[in-house]
């Protein structure tokens, strides 16, 4: 009889009992959503059936970056409201999860993982039958590019037909070791991307191919791409100091040039463009007893930075019809070393800008290629612009440049917006081979993500001594 009511019960239960997929689509999604990545593939692997269901939420949104990558990133307005479902859980504190050199372990493994899959699944130039499967689930995709990424990363990316929102850090490895650079790109197969954030050492052809292939989609541009580093070479006696030195010397850090003007120029076209954030290197600085032989190998390309101004003036005018936020930041350079604690100087890569009036000269450049021909040229207004953000510039001495305060200028050429200036950051140069630090995947991508002064493992009394031998 107690058997008979077991078996009874049991029955019951299993009819009673819903399986995954007989739900309705809207339940399902719903479920689905609180699950974690990790969660997500353990289900895929249940059965054929389940890994149908799941390989689109799985696929969907990839999240390459360090857990805390994202952890107070400055950004636009817009950035906020990316889920990032791969870091909702309570953020650490960066050290934790690292060894003892500070080398993260998981990000290498599950960067390593992506990439051999890029390789495989991306090896027919996308044709694969997987490949052609998976792709079109994907819609976020945010990753750092390393000298350990595929060749077929740039591609890969581009091919993702239903992509809207793509984030790409181009990080170079201390040892001198960037990113694959591609000698041709294929045809874009991702024309409506909407949100897109690059930062780094990045391809100025990828760039470029990204912005125009979806120019009438893109609502939010975020662009702060460094050429790769090159060395300086000039007249015969600048050679033969550098040979002297027994190093070649480098060219400060240089923001790509990635689109020409013109009718065909993706400028013209970006139709829909709100959200704007540009972002490039500033003027050298450094603490007033700078003594260091790397003080004395800066070299800079003045031409270039005339054109880098150059080329945000030409965006900026074709696109101020449309813009709500606009964010223009430079990054002032301090050398490399002053990072080291062993210099004494506790110098963090999450300092806020500051500047001297008596020994920080003002941006005169970047008034007299943006300020004054783009936002008081006397000719269109910017209708819709209700915030412009002025981050990281040196504004001091802009009323004897002027002939009225900032203040004064913002009202009269931006009547109704709200003009801001903040701190930014700081770029850390190595003069020696041309590099600005941007290791340990932090998604800001033209700083260090870890300060050394936090450092757990650091042995204080080394570095006491380092300071006398």
């Amino acid at each position: 009889m107690a058997a008979s009511t077991r078996a009874s019960s049991t029955t019951v239960n299993d009819a009673n009992e819903t399986c995954l997929d007989s739900l309705p689509a809207e339940m399902i999604n719903a479920i689905l959503e609180d699950l974690r990545p990790h969660d997500l593939t353990k289900l895929a692997r249940v059965s054929t059936k389940y890994r149908d269901i799941v390989q689109y939420v799985l696929w969907r949104s990839i999240e390459l970056h360090r857990q805390d990558a994202h952890h107070e990133c400055f950004g636009l307005s817009s950035q906020d409201l990316v889920r990032r479902a791969y870091l909702d859980g309570q953020l650490v504190d960066p050290w934790s999860y690292r060894g003892i050199n500070g080398v993260d372990y998981d990000f290498d493994r599950c960067n390593t993982k992506f990439g051999t899959a890029v390789r495989k699944l991306y090896r027919t130039a996308g044709k694969s039958q997987a490949w052609m499967r998976l792709s079109p689930f994907v819609v976020h995709l945010c990753l750092t590019a390393t000298h350990k990424s595929p060749p077929q990363i740039w591609d890969m990316i581009l091919s993702l037909a239903n992509l809207t929102s793509v984030e790409v850090v181009g990080e170079f490895a201390p040892n001198s070791k960037g990113p694959p650079q591609p000698a041709s790109l294929r045809e874009p197969g991702a024309r409506k991307v909407r949100n897109i954030r690059l930062r780094g050492y990045i391809p100025a052809k990828f760039v470029l191919q990204m912005c125009k292939a979806s120019a009438s989609s893109i609502t939010s541009l975020d662009l702060g791409v460094l050429e790769m580093p090159k060395e300086y070479i000039r007249d015969a006696e600048e050679m033969e100091l550098q040979d002297d030195l027994g190093f070649p010397l480098h060219l400060a850090p240089r923001g790509i040039l990635w689109f020409a003007n013109g009718p065909t120029s993706p400028t013209t076209m970006f139709s829909s463009l709100t959200h704007l954030l540009l972002c490039k290197r500033g003027e050298f600085d450094g603490p007033p007893d700078m003594s260091e032989e790397e003080d004395f190998e800066i070299r800079q390309d003045e031409g270039h930075e005339l054109n880098e101004l150059k080329q945000w003036a030409s965006l900026l005018r074709s696109v101020r019809s449309t813009l709500v936020e606009l964010v223009l930041e430079q990054r002032p350079v301090y050398l490399s070393y002053l990072l080291d604690p062993g210099m004494g100087m506790e110098i963090s890569p999450h300092d806020p800008t500051s500047f001297c009036p008596i020994l920080n000269v003002f941006d005169a450049a970047f008034y007299k290629q943006i300020l004054k021909p783009v936002f008081d040229d006397g000719g269109e207004t910017w209708p819709k612009l209700k915030k412009l953000t002025l981050r990281g510039i040196n504004m001091h001495g802009f009323e004897t440049e002027a002939n009225e305060t900032f203040q004064a200028f913002a009202d009269r050429a931006l009547p109704g917006v709200v003009v801001q200036e903040v701190p930014g950051n700081y770029m850390f140069f190595n003069t020696r081979n041309g590099i600005v630090l941007n290791q340990e995947g932090g998604a800001d991508g033209l700083k260090p993500h870890l300060d050394p002064n936090t450092d757990p493992h650091r042995d204080d009394e080394l570095d006491f001594l380092g300071l006398f031998f």
